[in-house]
């Protein structure tokens, strides 16, 4: 699997993802690294009212889940509530 074929597959896990509070994303931004061609960056957007310690738990939730989407790349995840 080469980097876009893993964009896409954590594009379509993280898409379906709720963390154990059944909180899913919004909005979605899933790209490869620019910096590093084994890196995916995501971003999300949890929606309003989300406090940042939800967003951080969120995001490391969603991290350990895709892990075993991606195989030998490594997925940065960023929540964010707005």
């Amino acid at each position: 699997m080469d980097i876009n074929q893993a964009t896409d597959a954590v594009e379509r896990f993280v898409t379906s993802f709720s963390d154990a509070s059944k909180r899913t994303a919004r909005e979605i931004k899933v790209r490869p690294s620019g910096d590093d061609a084994t890196h995916i960056k995501v971003w999300v957007d949890l929606g309003p009212g989300v406090d940042d310690a939800a967003c951080h738990a969120w995001a490391e939730a969603c991290k350990a889940a895709v892990a075993k989407v991606t195989g030998e790349f490594t997925v940065e995840v960023r929540a964010e509530s707005l």
